[in-house]
């Protein structure tokens, strides 16, 4: 019989989080049918396997090819020849980890991109440390999508029922403001279509679109892109056969999508969307547990990622949550299931 394709798992920047839950995932059993390997180093994987006392073996592999076979054995650790050449130095922003860390997503996207590997999961690299070397990065969701051919990809958060698509992603706010444009909001509006109907396996999902502006602009008092934008897009979106409504306050469409009054939503800007998903997903305190999935919509390749950040302030004390990545990988496994 043959093996299905991997799902790879990107080790992330080595100075923060990413190395223990990776780690801590894939040491235990995992919710999925296909092979797993961690995209990374090995040497400082074999550390962090220390400082969480793991006793599972590190299989080392270097093709694709060889990561079903090697997983009945241990952990599969696949290595691109991308080489963390410094010792580790938790929470500092490092120029040879940037460029570590960017070099085990850039060689996983190839490999799913010459069909040798079904997805694309990554842990979290730090955007400044990528930078040093790669000038005028934003972060994944961007690069994955220059490498696939589209410079403005569509940013998605998804937890279970909760689904919140953005209009733009790693820009200042005069930015995300200036990019709320009709054609803009049909391409994500068509995209989160398309991806409920996989998803929830629906054939006709209600999005709820919110708008920009305090109360949805409130008839043109604070601002007209409502009218001059979204609504028009909205209008378009209708005339494809795509159930949405709005524009609606940000206040008022979000506790509704929680209501289940939609299937998923459109948010105009980031932190609109992003700050009630982790309010809602996030537990800060002493257990810092986190949840949630970032998924990239659109692309060749199928990419899914934790939705946090490095997690510098507790990197290499053993503390990790590492739900966030297994949401992932999961999610990467259920929308490939019909895939080889």
């Amino acid at each position: 019989m043959e093996e299905r394709l991997p799902l790879l798992i990107t080790m992330g920047d080595p100075n923060g989080v990413g190395p223990e839950i990776c780690l801590k995932l894939t040491a235990k059993k995992m919710n999925v049918n296909r092979p797993v390997a961690i995209v990374g180093d090995l040497r400082i994987l074999q550390k962090a396997a220390t400082l969480l006392k793991i006793k599972k073996p590190l299989i080392s592999v270097s093709k694709p090819e060889d990561v079903a076979k090697a997983s009945r054995k241990g952990i599969v650790v696949l290595e691109s020849g991308v080489i963390f050449s410094e010792k580790e130095r938790p929470g500092k922003i490092s120029k040879k980890a940037g460029e570590a860390s960017i070099g085990w997503v850039k060689a996983s996207v190839e490999w799913c991109l010459q069909k040798r590997a079904s997805a694309v999961v990554t842990a979290p690299l730090c955007k400044e440390a990528v930078e040093k070397t790669v000038p005028g990065f934003q972060g994944h969701t961007e690069y994955i999508g220059e490498m696939c051919g589209d410079k403005e990809p569509v940013l998605c958060l998804v937890h279970g029922d909760w689904v919140i698509a953005h209009i733009s992603t790693h820009v200042s706010l005069l930015e995300a403001c200036a990019r709320v444009k009709q054609e803009r909001i049909v391409k994500a509006g068509v995209l989160l279509h398309s991806f409920l109907c996989r998803y929830k396996k629906m054939k006709n999902p209600l999005i709820g679109v919110s708008g920009l502006n305090p109360h949805a602009g409130e008839g043109g008092l604070f601002g007209r892109e409502e009218i001059t934008e979204i609504k028009p897009a909205i209008g378009t979106l209708t005339k494809k056969k795509i159930k949405a409504k709005g524009p609606l306050p940000a206040d008022v469409l979000f506790p509704q999508l929680r209501s289940g009054l939609f299937d998923g939503a459109l948010a105009m800007y980031h932190d609109q969307g992003h700050v009630v998903t982790k309010t809602l997903l996030f537990n800060l305190g002493k257990k810092r547990k986190t949840n949630g999935v970032n998924t990239t919509l659109g692309l060749p390749v199928l990419r899914t990622s934790v939705d946090h950040g490095t997690g510098f302030d507790i990197a290499w004390k053993g503390i990790a949550d590492e739900q966030s990545l297994r949401d992932a990988l999961e999610l990467a496994d259920l929308l490939q299931r019909e895939e080889p």
